[in-house]
């Protein structure tokens, strides 16, 4: 038997967490470096993965819907 998917909350959620969880690992290698393209790896590449990350987060709670109640 297989899991069921996931509800697109969710799915969106642990994009989100895995793109901010992204950016910061990148930024965290880039202050091991002692070289003027680590700000600019920094800032381009860990910068753009923690907005994305914040972007996505910010849709998907922005476009959740609530399941329907039932009746009871």
């Amino acid at each position: 038997m297989t899991a069921a998917a996931p509800p697109p909350l969710i799915r969106r959620l642990r994009v989100s967490g895995l793109l901010v969880a992204l950016g910061l690992a990148v930024e965290a290698v880039t202050l091991l470096w002692s070289h003027p393209t680590a700000f600019l790896v920094f800032l381009g590449l860990g910068g753009l993965l923690v907005g994305a990350g914040v972007l996505v987060y910010l849709f998907a709670i922005a476009t959740y819907t609530s399941p329907p109640s039932r009746p009871g």
